[in-house]
């Protein structure tokens, strides 16, 4: 493992919080003395514009100016009015730095590199900087031996590889199964965090068609690694409903996958009879259609051309 030293030295308590031209937010608490293991900072999100969104995380300030990326994830929160978000904007925030962790193969020490809480606009303004502010933390020096540095989570959902930041898509009510490793070997449990979905072992299922859940995974650590808790967000989209394939000759389905009443027409040389495309020489076509349901999933149409010889 990698090691970095950006700033000699504790970072001075006098420091002024870097703030980004024409922020409109800032967070209230204390960011000096702060205990280098097991702290807790009740922090206050002040003037956050109307339906907005933010990350806090504990970050090595970038030299460049540019936004931090050695960051612990393990203490990133998501701050929002959305389902799912860690603290909502109006609450008071539970922030848990530490003055050593693990960013991917990086291993960061606060007292010799320039650590602090950075806020950013969330995943719904990616590119929206103006609110991108550096608050300095200033850790207690102590004799004991410094913090394990956090275990290491990786995560999946059918597949594809779970991010703290940005939420995967899932649709409502299609399968989905989760997978996850933790580097120090640790045994993980898992939680869902929003009504919106709904968990039966790593089975996952969107009870929704919209909205956002929160999958919640966390490690307690080994001898060699500290515990860890990581959430991921998952964006809920509207399901689709489906059909058996259309066919001449064969009883045609009632409804949908999800239950919806289905409507057949036919044109040209078909006729429908007792739920049953009869097809006479020539060419026609059958449409299947379906209603959908708001926040749940969408209208079916679906049409087949058939040709009789």
């Amino acid at each position: 493992m990698k090691k970095i030293v950006i700033a000699l030295g504790l970072v001075a308590s006098i420091l002024v919080p870097t703030h980004a031209q024409g922020a409109q937010a800032t967070l209230v608490g204390t960011f000096t003395d702060v205990a280098s293991s097991g702290a807790t900072l009740p922090l206050l999100l002040s003037n956050p514009p109307t339906g907005s969104g933010y990350y806090i995380q504990e970050c090595v300030q970038s030299t460049t100016g540019a936004r931090p990326t050695i960051c612990n994830n393990a203490a990133q929160l998501w701050i929002s009015n959305s389902p799912g978000a860690s603290f909502t904007l109006s609450s008071v925030i539970l922030f848990k730095p530490s003055a050593v962790f693990a960013s991917g193969s990086t291993s960061v020490d606060c007292f010799q590199s320039k650590c602090g809480a950075f806020l950013r606009f969330d995943h719904t303004k990616p590119a929206d900087f103006s609110e991108d502010q550096f608050f300095p933390l200033s850790f207690k020096a102590t004799s004991t031996a410094p913090a394990l540095a956090s275990d290491s989570i990786v995560a999946t959902l059918n597949g594809v590889t779970l991010s703290t930041s940005i939420p995967i898509k899932l649709a409502y009510r299609t399968p989905a199964t989760l997978a996850a490793t933790s580097a120090a070997g640790a045994v993980l449990t898992f939680d869902s965090l929003a009504p919106e979905c709904a968990r039966d072992g790593l089975k996952i299922t969107a009870l929704k068609g919209a909205g956002l859940c929160n999958i919640s995974i966390s490690s307690p650590g080994t001898s060699t690694s500290g515990a860890i808790t990581m959430q991921y967000p998952i964006e809920l989209t509207p399901g689709v409903q489906t059909i058996p394939t259309l066919r001449i000759n064969t009883k045609l389905a009632t409804v949908t996958n999800f239950g919806e009443k289905l409507l057949y027409k036919s044109s040209g040389s078909c006729t429908i009879k007792k739920n049953v495309v009869i097809a006479k020489k020539g060419t026609c076509m059958i449409v299947a259609k379906a209603q959908g349901r708001s926040n749940l999933y969408l209208p079916l149409m679906v049409s087949k051309w058939f040709t009789v010889r």
